[in-house]
């Protein structure tokens, strides 16, 4: 593996003219970059990826010596300014650099291209300083070659003269933040109050009302952040695009943002899910135009400076914009336990990760730590300092650092400054120290007991780790930080302790019996941030093995006289957790089912009986999904029939289900419809433009209990006519949690993996496949294959060893979970 060398220590960059000609047709690119900046060393050294290099001249045109070594262009001379001929292929599979994008529209097949930089993919398309630091302002012009171009866009705003787009320079900004795109689009616009020009974009096989709540939600968070922050938005333009092909869920482009279709475009079926989903992305991008494009880290390691802020941001934004969404309920039910499960893992990294080579900055990409932990850290710190101190601290950070570079140091001070606390003495052990502390609480008399260590699934070394732990608790003689591996203090009051009300620290609390039970008892009475961490930390007590799952299943037992949607979905979550513990027609399963039926009995009697055009409240739309999901799970006869009437209704056009419940009743009517709809779904789903309905469409497709329908989704992975790379994890995923489909899964896997690394090898969602490939196995037999197939991976591939290793230590986990608990599923009494 190579090591890493700034090659900003040889030049430093100030301006690029890029000059580029694309042709789709023939999937290349021709081009020319003049670079401006100052010489560091005796030779200049550029980054430069696949690329073909024809000359490399002087700013008047004489030649320059130069070759091309280990993914450099390394020029012998030092010079002001130069230009650089070149050529090179565009993308056909791999989602970054410049690739392609695919859609039908009037069952033509129709192209566009795009570009996806981030991290380390801007010198796939030209010879460049491929470095955060390496800030400079770029003049872009871009020719398509094709005829089927209407529009071509770019950060900033440009002119079009015949075929050629000629877009205004860009303040200084980093090079994985340069983005173009260019095809046939619709589109809406919409300006802010203060001026800003407000775009959204789809392709044509979209509906044109699609963009409408997209080009709302921009223009309001844009506002937003603008007031919040107290500075105004830089660009005079800001873009949203929806790509039909797109690896991540979106990318922050300064004035240019791209997005998964999925990921911006609502209709007017579209679930609450969805449209929060929208919402929150829409937020986290144009929060980065600040936080990461108008101040940028120096280097990887603080990727977290980018991403947790922006996680932040978009759920601070959207409880602002949309109240009723309860968006801080979302993040408790989705990115906590996501957060809490993988940094309990002993090998997971620490949330400031150095890296040493390039093949290691698209791991750092992780949800669950870079995004969800890291966002947690900040929820902590704001409320320990508070939101007017927090605010002032963003303000001044951001006047201090406008269009350069910051390490978190720099965020701290400013917090510092804002607060007059010490913050990087708090902050700093959280962020270098991997994993997270479990917090201990024991009443003995009139005296509690608080104490701290290591929280770890799994095997893990003795660890004397000490974190400053703000405990938010309601007992007011605890201290405000537990600074000390334990205290005790005095408690004669007797009343309810609730240590880290609402969640706002990245801890896991374990209460002696009787301080669980007096929780218990007074279940209903919690805050519903509450209900729900206390179900998401039994379930982790019993991963952990400091507990059976008997407290899961006392609390569960709680949530028969629950409504509210966030709670539900919890409590359907924890059901298929303890799903792993069973095996198809055993008594542990039919008690399971069973209690599924009976913790959403009453629930789906309130919203699906009764008045049939009933008006349902936003929450109770949320709720839909999961009750009628988990009646169906549960054999409830009435759910079943329910669903397959529902289907019978919309058998012309099932797209017209209600998206709320869509998933569930194409689900119910691949299971217990007898009629095959197996290969009408599978042709519904090739054809469709529509994501969300894609998304449906497949939930059904992999629940399917025939292997021969099973192994068409399978046979068809690695055919990317038919199952897009940016679809492929997601269906491997859902393949594997099929007990039909996942030996044949475990070998496609294995006889594939040489098509895994060429097309996502450089992706983001490249760690998945190994994610993927451990979330399945729930014998020593499979631990086993596991071993034999990912252990050669990790001598041959260092960069995937953090998640190899975190993958045995998963399926570890899982086999003592069985080992442990199934016997009590076998004998619980429902």
């Amino acid at each position: 593996m190579s090591k890493l060398t700034r090659l900003l220590d040889f030049f430093i960059p100030e301006n690029y003219q890029l000059n580029l000609a694309i042709s789709k047709a023939k999937r290349q690119f021709f081009g020319t970059v003049t670079i401006t900046g100052q010489p560091q060393a005796n030779i200049i050294r550029l980054h430069s990826v696949n690329l073909d290099i024809k000359n490399v001249l002087t700013g008047d045109g004489k030649p320059l010596d130069w070759q091309l070594a280990d993914n450099e262009l390394i020029i012998y001379q030092t010079i002001n300014k130069f230009s650089i001929e070149f050529s090179g292929a565009i993308s056909d599979t791999a989602m970054n650099g410049l690739y392609l994008c695919k859609y039908k529209y009037n069952n033509q097949d129709c192209t566009l291209f795009a570009t996806q930089f981030e991290s380390h993919y801007a010198r796939k398309c030209f010879p460049c300083i491929d470095e955060p630091a390496a800030k400079a302002t770029f003049a872009i012009s871009l020719t398509s070659l094709d005829d089927d171009v209407d529009t071509i866009l770019s950060n900033m705003p440009g002119k079009k003269h015949g075929n050629t787009w000629t877009f205004a320079t860009t303040p200084r900004m980093s090079p994985y933040l340069v983005a173009f795109v260019g095809g046939k689009f619709i589109h809406k616009t919409a300006k802010t109050g203060r001026g800003v020009v407000i775009n959204a974009y789809a392709t044509p096989a979209q509906s044109i009302d699609s963009l409408e709540y997209a080009i709302t939600t921009a223009v309001r968070s844009i506002e937003f952040y603008e007031q919040y922050f107290g500075v105004d938005y830089p660009l005079p333009k800001l873009d949203n695009v929806a790509l039909p092909d797109f690896s991540a869920g979106a990318m922050e482009n300064w004035g240019l943002i791209t997005y998964r279709e999925s990921a911006l475009l609502v209709d007017k079926r579209s679930s609450p899910q969805l449209k929060e989903y929208v919402a929150t992305v829409i937020a986290h991008e144009i929060s980065h135009q600040w936080f990461g494009n108008l101040v940028t880290m120096k280097w990887w390691d603080d990727l977290w400076l980018n991403e947790s802020f922006a996680t932040l941001m978009e759920n601070t934004a959207i409880d602002h914009l949309y109240p009723g969404y309860h968006i801080w309920d979302t993040f408790a039910i989705n990115d906590i336990p996501s957060a809490m499960s993988v940094d309990a893992l002993p090998s997971v990294q620490a949330l400031q990760q150095d890296v040493s080579s390039p093949d290691e900055i698209a791991t750092l990409f992780d949800g669950a730590i870079v995004y969800a932990k890291g966002c947690r850290l900040l929820i902590m710190l704001r409320t320990l300092i508070g939101e007017t101190a927090f605010r002032q601290a963003l303000t001044n950070y951001f006047h201090r650092h406008v269009y350069d570079n910051t390490a978190a140091e720099d965020l701290w001070q400013a917090m510092a400054e804002a607060s007059q606390m010490d913050i990087k003495t708090v902050m700093t052990p959280w962020l270098t120290q991997p994993g997270y502390p479990i917090v201990s609480v024991l009443k003995k008399l009139d005296q509690l007991n608080i104490s701290q260590e290591r929280f770890c699934l799994g095997d893990a070394n003795p660890s004397n780790t000490i974190w400053p732990i703000p405990l938010a608790s309601n007992t007011a003689n605890l201290p405000k930080l537990l600074t000390t591996k334990e205290t005790t203090i005095k408690d004669q009051t007797g009343k309810l302790v609730n240590i880290n009300r609402d969640s706002s620290s990245h801890f896991i609390t374990n209460y002696d019996e009787a301080l669980m039970d007096k929780l218990i008892v007074n279940f209903a009475s919690l805050s519903t941030r509450d209900k729900i961490k206390l179900l998401n930390e039994s379930w982790l007590l019993a991963r952990s093995g400091r507990q059976d799952i008997s407290r899961t299943l006392r609390l569960i037992s709680q949530v028969k006289d629950e409504d509210e949607s966030a709670i539900l979905c919890t409590t359907s979550s924890l059901i298929s957790g303890l799903k792993m513990l069973v095996e198809p027609d055993t008594t542990a399963e039919t008690k399971l089912i069973r209690l599924c039926n009976q913790t959403f009995s009453r629930q789906f009697s309130d919203l699906f009986t009764g008045q049939p055009n009933k008006k349902l409240t936003n929450d109770q739309q949320k709720a839909l999904d999961y009750v009628l999901s988990a009646s169906v799970y549960g054999q409830n006869s009435e759910a079943i029939r329910y669903c397959l009437n529902v289907f019978s209704d919309h058998q012309i056009d099932p797209s017209t289900i209600t998206e709320s419940i869509r998933s569930s009743v194409l689900i119910a009517t691949i299971k217990y419809d007898h009629k095959a709809h197996f290969d009408d779904f599978w042709r519904l789903y090739l054809e469709t433009n529509s994501p969300s309905y894609q998304s449906s469409l497949l939930a059904a497709l992999v629940s399917s209990k025939q292997f021969r329908q099973l192994s068409v989704l399978i046979s068809s992975l690695t055919d990317t006519s038919k199952i897009r790379p940016q679809d492929t994890l997601a269906v491997v995923y859902g393949l594997f949690g099929n007990k039909s489909s996942r030996d044949a899964t475990w070998r496609w896997i294995t006889q594939n993996w040489s098509w895994i690394k060429e097309v996502f090898g450089d992706d983001m969602d490249y760690k998945g496949f190994v994610d993927a490939a451990s979330s399945y196995p729930r014998t020593a037999t499979e631990l086993a294959k596991y071993d034999q197939f990912f252990n050669k991976i990790e001598i041959s591939n260092p960069a995937l060893a953090r998640s190899i290793q975190m993958g045995r230590q998963r399926i570890s986990t899982r086999l003592k979970l069985i080992e442990r608990n199934q016997p009590i599923l076998a004998t619980l009494d429902c």
